[in-house]
């Protein structure tokens, strides 16, 4: 390395004003004098300890303070503001199979093809999969005060690390070494009311002439938020004026079926606590008045690391990690339509599979609902909001143990070795259900039984209840050993090598209750399963130095997995230095990811979904997404509600591909930018065809569907396979610029911004390829601007943080329908607008032991894009915005 490289200035600037540009990928290192020995560093994206800062693969890193200056209250935060993560998994996915986790997808690989590591080290996944498919680590419960920075290798990292690392790598680096005691508080809260948080950190550290041990623990509490709380945004009732597909629930409380049958009228509606719906003259219901947007959650989180020099060449290291977290979420009252009853001349029988009662006198019996009902087939359509909230309560525990020695050997070789254990356990706890045969009796009670037309009381609410559970377990035991140094001697410098192995067993179950196993709990599903896998690797890097300028680096890999095989993935990267503050640099590298576990061995998962049967709606007359005064037809369009089951494949094979990137990195006095443009495919993609996809496109995936006699869908079924593939390809530009205010201080301006050229992918070998970015959801740039100033001891940070305009969710679905109709298509009215939120901090040190800082997250209120082709609430897209709306906090720190 240039002693004094100009590169290297910049880079030191940029980890000084918390610049995610792309040029750094390691914590500063000051460059050395002729006669000091500079030290060698790891740098995510290789092993290789090296005394260079930049290499050829992108990494962008968020240090702790450049989080703290742009006001994240936590990790997942500052991972989504990262103009590279395309789409998150978050705590808003209420009704989801796990509303207490989170994750980020980069590059629009998804959560699951995103590698996370905490201090290079593999992260248990989450034993609950996400939609009951598809495993991730989550990222809910990772320390925010143990952090020192965060790395993300903006390019795959399979020839390093193995699978998963298809659209990047998340690095976690924790504080170690910290001395002394640190107190940390921070409250914050919503202008508009809901979802504040308290959070409490505690920083303990103590060092010895040969060893430290440093503490960090976290308490956090946020209160739920209500979608009553966000009326500003148009989220606390289901009919809107923003969208036309808004409309309240047709399940309130009516019979459908054949006619004759008794309807509520408008009091008796309202007076059974439901909504009467005046537009479709039907009794319906509000659901969004019982959901959650942010469920109330608190965790506990402490990470111990230490360190001890055994002699002056070998230290023993580790790492002990635990967090304990519980999470609440609400939705609303079940909904059922789970009942047939058929009227047969004077008889009535009331069914659900084995279970069937008849009654002689239908004008007795129900309460009379039937007395004057023709022959034919009936069943109820009922919101139980007796039973209240259906609710979740999530308990999760984290447990995290690495131990191991690192040392040199030969004055000029590294090693490290190491045995790493993570376990987590999740337990759910379910509240406000009914057993299929409860409600059975319920209905069927006594010799006439009762009306559903008619409020349950709380006995008998009590005698039908029943609370559903499941608990998960995941464990990953690890044995991992590194060595690198010099490997020969060059004209222009050593030619540096890694060489390591490792081995991990990984296995996981998740179980249900046994009724809900058996599926005899109304409205809710399950994904139960269990499984095993070992693997081992080994992998190889050597960096050449070929010419002054110009160093050749190369990677391989392989992987040996138990249950599908093994795989080989190389890599190659090229780093030229034609001038002393220009890096250009090129990289290609095969990537793999082993097929989920829950994909392979979990049992099948069922679920309920809501969906628009295209099919039969335009077969009846109906317009999908449209209202319609037919109650039939308008549940068909709009709400029809099914069942999904979604089953494992023990025969997947893994998926391959490849990621590439070129670009350039300049490094001035005040002056640092770089240019990247990267492509990443993978061929042989596991997924499955989603219950609205194939609804929407009935006539490709009709063998997936079952309908009932009339024609309309009531289950559908998909099996995980290997589909065919996906490519995504992208610029990355950062640019950051420092001003010498003399007496004013310092003015730091840091700009991000990732665009995306192409994405499109292939279901299966005879599908069309499909353009992801024209077809909808996906937006086709990110950028961040921020912008710092620092006098004396006064610090104040502005950012902006900017979505581009993009085509609705369903706009493919829309656009074909005018085509098909021969209408004029408007795209403008089928796209989500961009959006720009806006932070503002600032901080102010006291005295060197005392700092406060205070600051507002959204200045100007921004509220979620809605989505003019979104059919159901809440109208956007919960995996790219939130409706937290405008926040302030408060934050101080005090070190003894």
């Amino acid at each position: 390395m240039l002693s004094n490289s100009v590169i290297a200035k910049a880079i030191r600037f940029s980890l000084i004003s918390g610049a995610a540009t792309a040029a750094l990928t390691a914590p500063a290192v000051f460059a050395a004098t002729d006669d000091e020995k500079v030290e060698r560093i790891e740098v995510t994206g290789s092993r290789i300890k090296r005394t260079d800062m930049e290499t050829a693969t992108p990494v962008t890193v968020l240090s702790a303070d450049d989080m703290a200056k742009q006001g994240f209250t936590n990790i997942q935060d500052a991972l989504e503001s990262l103009t590279s993560t395309t789409s998150a998994m978050t705590t808003q996915s209420v009704h989801g199979f796990t509303p207490a986790a989170s994750s980020i997808s980069l590059r629009g690989a998804g959560p699951s093809r995103t590698l996370t590591l905490i201090n290079g080290k593999r992260l248990n996944q989450y034993p609950k999969p996400a939609n009951g498919t598809d495993n991730f680590v989550d990222t809910a419960n990772l320390p925010m005060e143990a952090v020192q920075r965060i790395e993300i290798l903006q390019t795959g990292g399979s020839a390093v690390y193995g699978a998963d690392a298809v659209g990047g790598v998340i690095n976690i680096i924790l504080k170690k070494d910290f001395e002394g005691i640190a107190l940390k508080y921070r409250h914050g809260d919503t202008f508009e009311g809901g979802g504040a948080s308290d959070r409490i950190a505690l920083s303990v550290g103590a060092s010895s002439d040969r060893g430290n041990v440093s503490s960090f623990i976290e308490f956090t509490d946020n209160q739920q938020l209500k979608a009553t709380d966000r009326e500003n945004f148009g989220l606390h009732t289901d009919k809107v004026p923003h969208s036309e597909f808004s409309q309240y629930s047709s399940y309130g409380a009516r019979i459908a079926g054949g006619s004759g049958a008794r309807a509520l009228t408008d009091a008796e509606c309202t007076a059974g606590g439901f909504f009467w719906d005046a537009a479709r003259n039907l009794c319906g219901y509000d659901r969004s008045k019982w959901r959650d947007l942010q469920p109330e959650s608190t965790r506990f989180i402490s990470s111990t690391n230490f360190n001890y020099e055994l002699s002056d060449d070998i230290s023993f290291v580790g790492r002990l990690d635990f967090a304990e977290a519980k999470s609440t979420t609400r939705i609303e009252p079940m909904a059922i339509n789970d009942y047939n009853i058929k009227v047969d001349g004077n008889s009535l029988t009331v069914s659900n599979g084995d279970l069937s009662k008849t009654f002689a006198d239908k004008t007795t019996a129900l309460g009379g609902d039937f007395a004057n009902a023709t022959d034919g087939d009936y069943y109820y359509v009922r919101r139980l909001h007796e039973f209240s909230n259906r609710m979740g309560e999530t308990k999760t525990r984290n447990y995290f143990f690495t131990a191991g020695l690192e040392g040199v050997v030969f004055e000029d070789y590294n090693w490290d070795a190491s045995v790493n254990y993570g376990r987590t356990n999740v337990d759910v706890f379910r509240g406000g259900y009914a057993t299929v045969a409860g409600m059975f009796d319920y209905i069927t009670a006594g010799d006439n039984g009762n009306s559903l037309l008619k409020n349950m009381t709380a006995d008998d609410v009590e005698a039908a209840s029943y609370s559903p559970f499941e608990k998960a377990q995941s464990t990953q035991k690890n044995v991992q050993a590194n060595i690198t140094g010099s490997a020969f001697e060059m004209p222009e410098g050593d030619a540096l090598f890694a060489f390591g192995a490792e081995y991990t067993e990984q296995d996981y179950q998740t179980e249900s209750d046994s009724e809900s196993a058996k599926g005899n709990i109304l409205t809710t599903g399950g994904s139960s399963g269990a499984g095993d896998r070992s693997f081992w690797a080994t992998y190889a890097e050597l960096s050449i130095p070929v010419l002054d300028v110009l160093t050749v680096d190369a990677a391989v890999r392989y992987d040996r997995y138990s249950d599908f095989g093994g795989n080989l993935s190389p890599q190659i990267a090229i780093e030229y230095r034609p001038l002393e503050e220009l890096l250009v640099r090129g990289s290609v590298s095969s990537v793999f990811r082993a097929p989920d576990m829950h994909r392979v061995y979990g049992d099948a998962t069922n679920g309920f979904n809501q969906v628009i049967d295209f099919k039969q709606c335009q077969a009846m007359g109906g317009t999908p997404g449209q209202p319609h005064s037919d109650t039939k037809i308008n549940e068909i369009c709009n709400e029809l509600h099914i069942t999904t089951k979604t089953g494992a494949n023990k025969d997947l094979e893994a998926e391959t591909g490849y990621t590439a990137s070129i670009g350039a990195v300049w490094g001035g006095e005040s002056l640092n930018a770089s240019l990247d443009l990267w492509e990443w495919k993978l061929d042989d993609m596991v997924s499955d065809i989603s219950a609205s996809k194939a609804a929407r496109e009935y006539e490709q995936y009709e063998n997936m569907l079952t309908r009932d006699a009339d024609g309309t869908i009531t289950h559908i079924d998909a099996v995980a396979q290997n589909l065919a593939f996906q490519k995504v390809r992208g610029i990355d530009l950062s640019a950051g610029y420092n001003w010498d205010l003399n007496n004013l201080g310092e003015l730091k301006l840091n700009f991000k911004g990732t665009y995306i050229l192409l994405s499109e992918g292939q279901l299966a070998p005879t599908d069309p390829v499909e353009d992801d970015i024209d077809n909808g959801g996906l937006p086709q740039y990110r950028a961040n601007l921020v912008l710092g100033w620092f006098i004396d001891d006064f610090e104040t940070t502005l950012g902006a943080y900017h979505t581009a305009r993009m085509h609705g969710m369903q706009y493919k679905s829309f656009k074909e329908s005018a085509e098909n109709a021969g209408t004029e298509f408007d795209e403008s009215a089928h796209e989500v607008a961009s959006q720009t939120k806006w932070n503002l901090t600032a901080g102010y040190t006291i005295t060197d032991d005392i700092k406060v800082k205070a600051g507002v997250v959204n200045l100007f209120d921004a509220g979620p894009n809605f989505d003019p082709t979104a059919t159901s609430w809440p109208h956007y897209q919960r995996s790219i915005y939130n409706a937290r709306g405008r926040e302030w906090f408060l934050e101080g720190e005090v070190k003894f």
